[in-house]
Order: C-alpha cells, then structure tokens, then sequence
C-alpha cells in the first residue's frame, strides 16, 4: 500500500498539455514527451511545442494489458511523422528489434533492459558489450536484408503480415 500510495503522489492531475509549453518556454532546451500511445495524444504533443516523442507504454507497467509501443507507433508515424521526430522505447532486446522500429517509422530506440542486463553481469563493461551485440545484430540484419545504411531502411524489409499497419 506505500508503493501505490507513492505512486499516487507522484501524478499531478491539474497537469494538462498547455504546460508541455510551460515547462519548455523555462527550459530553453529541446522538450521529448514519453509514454504516447495513441494518435490523438501524438497531436498533441505536436500542438503543445515538444520537439520529438517517444512511443512507449513504460513497460507495460504502467496499465497491464496496454498495447505494445511497437503495435502503436505505425498509426502515430503516420499521422505526426512529417512534423515531430518520433522515437520508441519498449521492447528493445536486440538490433533487429532496432531495425524493425526504425521501419516502421521510429528515429531513434531507447534500450533499457538488455543494458541493466549487462550491468548487473559485468558493471560498466557489461553496458558496453550489450550496446556491442546490438549494433553488431543490427549491423548484421541490415545486410540480411541488402542494406548497408540505416537511412535506406524502409518498411519494404518487412514481411506482410508480421507488423502492425497504421
């Protein structure tokens, strides 16, 4: 009951998109929203000022059940793309994972657990030697697929059927 009750806390709810601006009129710096998971709140974050958003639904810990990031991001691609950097974080564990965001859309992946993987066996070096194996994997799928750079990436390289489609 103290982790849900911290939880709790931990969510304003008189937060609304015009302080996405707020916070980044203070900042100064380039904003990135995380944890959009439908169209409408892709909008948003295009209306509300941020720079670039991130595909993710935390995990899955946040609300069980929730749709993956991998299976929202074509229909957000599709709609803010042209006008936001839109990048994915969830379900990252190797680089052919990396390939398949990046066809379907995403400009950047965030990796987290094959990296605590790594550091819990190995410390820093651990970190090092996953990110090694994934740019090694996506290196070695790209070639797979007959390209030699990221940017020629398309979702061409995929079998129908066995993406989600916006």
């Amino acid at each position: 009951s103290s982790l849900s009750a911290w939880t709790a806390q931990q969510f304003d709810p008189a937060l609304n998109w015009d302080d996405v601006q707020w916070i980044k009129d203070r900042w100064g710096g380039k904003l990135i929203l995380k944890g959009i998971q439908d169209v409408e709140d892709a909008r948003l974050a295009v209306k509300s000022g941020a720079d670039a958003l991130i595909v993710s639904n935390h995990g899955g810990r946040q609300l069980d059940g929730a749709q993956s990031s991998i299976e929202a991001l074509p229909a957000i691609v599709s709609e803010v793309g042209s006008q936001i950097e839109v990048h994915m974080d969830g379900g990252i564990r190797s680089g052919q994972d990396v390939l398949k965001a990046y066809a379907l859309g995403a400009r950047g992946t965030y990796i987290g657990r094959a990296f605590l993987y790594g550091l819990g066996a190995m410390g820093e070096a651990g970190v090092a030697k996953a990110l090694q194996i994934i740019h090694n994997e996506l290196d070695l799928t790209m070639a797979f697929c007959g390209r030699t750079q990221i940017t020629q990436v398309d979702r061409s390289i995929l079998l129908p059927g066995t993406f989600p489609t916006a």
